[in-house]
């Protein structure tokens, strides 16, 4: 997931992404669902364990039917030596990281999840989708800064270009003419992008406070954007820390269903969300290097 991954400059946005890069993807052949008492989320019966041994699944949830696909399991720090015979990574801060991510289901359970379905029940799903624009835009500044740095001059000069032309005629972003009316698509990148371009590693899995599964490298990433993302640009405190707020809420509500029908399938929800961040790291990082090679 999910709660896509704003984005990483706070407690909320970071935690957001954390979840979206944990629970990703399309997919599943339609079982026998059960509804939960709490939630009203239909859930499918068989477990999402299911997604690591190469299944989809379908989730009924309040906004709709959403497709959840295994990523893809590649080599890299995973090891077969577990007795069940399924993929164990290397994680050498378990007990650490079990203890962060309890905390964290707390949070988001009593705090984060109430407050996600509050914003969903107020706020129309057109009006979320002009605060989501709004904020895509905000960050160009950002993926140009890192796309010139990792050498992708042609996407710096498309987040350029989407950037002058949504907060023009886009009105602030609010709107995508230039996905809508240019084809212009999106370059995102990250710090952790322009680090794994320098071929620096992600190094141990680690989960952070709030803002969920992560590594070293994506750790750094996330506290660096933090400081120079351009939302600190365009107000002082306290608004900086309003917009934030805004900002991560807006992206949690689109994969709180998610995250929260997913943790409760699990038979082990913190090997669950561990090994699907892992693959999709291990999966972005083959792409990305398959891409380097045909260039």
């Amino acid at each position: 997931m999910a709660v896509t991954q704003v984005y990483k400059h706070t407690l909320l946005g970071g935690m957001v992404l954390a979840l979206v890069a944990c629970a990703n993807g399309p997919g599943q052949d339609q079982t026998e669902q059960s509804v939960n008492q709490s939630t009203g989320t239909q859930v499918p019966v068989s477990r999402v364990d299911t997604l690591s041994k190469g299944k989809s699944v379908t989730i009924e949830t309040s906004q709709g039917s959403l497709d959840v696909a295994p990523t893809v399991v590649s080599v890299g720090d995973e090891q077969q030596n577990d007795p069940s015979g399924d993929i164990v990574y290397n994680d050498p801060w378990e007990s650490v990281n079990r203890a962060i991510f309890s905390f964290n289901h707390f949070t988001y359970q009593y705090a984060l999840l109430p407050l996600s379905d509050g914003y969903r029940y107020v706020v129309p799903g057109g009006v979320r989708d002009k605060i989501g624009n709004a904020f895509d835009n905000l960050r160009e500044p950002l993926n140009l800064l890192n796309n010139t740095f990792s050498g992708e001059l042609d996407e710096a000069g498309t987040n350029l270009g989407r950037f002058l032309i949504n907060s023009t005629v886009g009105l602030l972003g609010l709107f995508d003419p230039a996905t809508d009316w240019f084809d212009i698509a999106p370059q995102k990148q990250t710090i952790a992008n322009t680090l794994q371009h320098y071929d620096i590693n992600a190094g141990p899995y680690l989960v952070l406070p709030i803002l969920g599964p992560s590594d070293s490298r994506g750790a750094f990433s996330t506290l660096t954007e933090g400081v120079i993302h351009p939302v600190n640009y365009v107000a002082d405190p306290p608004e900086t820390y309003q917009l934030r707020i805004v900002d991560g809420v807006d992206d949690f509500s689109s994969q709180s269903d998610v995250y929260r029908s997913l943790y409760e399938q699990a038979d082990d929800p913190y090997i669950y969300f561990r090994n699907q961040y892992i693959q999709g790291q291990r999966r972005d990082e083959l792409f990305e290097l398959s891409e380097q090679e045909q260039e």
